[in-house]
Formats: structure tokens, C-alpha cells, sequence
């Protein structure tokens, strides 16, 4: 029996993408074959967004995370640079409106419902990927308690931007790993400072 590859790739906008096989459909719901069709759900769209981050940022640092929901589900992506700063608001929009054509619809506010929209693309050699996200959103700030993130809490405490005015590093790491943070990140935080 031949090897399956657990991932398989495709290519979108001149860029190179792989995501888990659970992501392609190759049968309906009742188990006929079907041309091959990739669904962009919440967890696709993290795995395909930061690769796209990766790719066409390479010096910025991306982390997401999913979720879903009763009536949906979302994805967050969080930008910065290395030490946690802002990066430039063309990045973030750049990044939103690339990540948008898999959102199926948008919250009208007006009337209180969310519409629904066309969704989805064609790879470059002629796959269906449907649009299976609800909401998106691109924060311009680290996630927390990633090694970015950490970077900016250690700097704010030792630099008294807290209630509790400036501490020691050693009390700022005290207080990061009482958030979560890990030892392995706290570490590469320090080594950034």
C-alpha cells in the first residue's frame, strides 16, 4: 500500500498552499464521487491564512485560532512584528480583504441579520474551494501570550505602564506564566529584549 500524504497542495494567486485531506471533498452527502471540492471552514481558513502571511510577509509574525460555534464559526488572525509592535495598516487590509472571499456573508447591523454572499474561489488548475467562514477578523497586535506578546507585557511591567507601576523582570515573569504563558516562550521573549 502506497503512502497517503496526510496534506495536499494547490496553488491560488501564484502562491503554493497545502491543507490536512480532511479539507477536500471527494464525495456528497451520500457518498457519491464528486469533483473534488475544498472546503474553507474555520479551521482551513487559519491554516491557509497564515501561510499566506508567511508567504507574502515573511517578516512579520502570525499566529491564529479558530472557533466554532452554534450558529457559525470564526477565525482570528493576529499580526505584529518580532516584538510584539503594530505593523503597517496595508499589511492588515492586505491580509482582510485576501481572507474575506471565504467568508459566506457579513452582520448587517441595520437590520439585525447576517447576510449571506457569494463565496469561494477556483485554484489555479480548476478546484472549487467554497467559502465555509462565518466571521474573520485581523488584529494588528499579537496574540496572547505568544512570544511577541510576552515581549510587550515584560517591557510595560518593567517600565510601569501597569497599576502597579514598574517591577523586576523577575516579578513581570511571575505575573506572565500566573496568564499562561509558557517557560519555553518567556524564554524566547528575553532573548528578544
Amino acid at each position: 500500500k502506497t503512502h497517503m500524504s496526510k496534506k495536499f497542495k494547490f496553488r491560488l494567486d501564484g502562491m503554493e498552499f497545502s491543507l490536512p485531506n480532511k479539507h477536500l471533498r471527494t464525495t456528497d452527502w451520500n457518498g457519491n464521487a464528486i469533483k473534488p471540492e475544498i472546503s474553507i471552514n474555520h479551521s482551513a481558513a487559519s491554516n491557509l491564512l497564515k501561510q499566506y502571511v508567511k508567504i507574502k510577509f515573511p517578516n512579520v509574525v502570525v499566529s491564529v485560532s479558530s472557533s466554532s460555534f452554534a450558529n457559525g464559526n470564526s477565525c482570528d488572525v493576529y499580526i505584529s512584528d518580532e516584538v510584539g509592535n503594530p505593523v503597517d495598516r496595508s499589511i492588515i487590509e492586505d491580509v482582510k480583504s485576501w481572507g474575506d472571499q471565504f467568508v459566506y456573508g457579513k452582520f448587517n447591523g441595520m437590520i439585525d441579520m447576517y447576510e449571506s454572499k457569494e463565496s469561494g474561489r477556483v485554484t489555479e488548475n480548476g478546484t472549487t474551494m467554497t467559502g465555509n467562514l462565518k466571521y474573520l477578523s485581523v488584529n494588528n497586535r499579537p496574540k496572547f501570550c505568544t512570544v511577541p506578546d510576552i515581549v510587550q507585557m515584560i517591557k510595560g511591567m518593567m517600565g510601569g505602564e501597569y497599576v502597579y507601576g514598574p517591577i523586576s523582570l523577575e516579578k513581570a515573569i511571575e505575573n506572565i506564566k500566573g496568564y499562561g504563558g509558557t517557560e519555553n516562550n518567556i524564554n524566547k521573549a528575553i532573548a528578544l529584549i
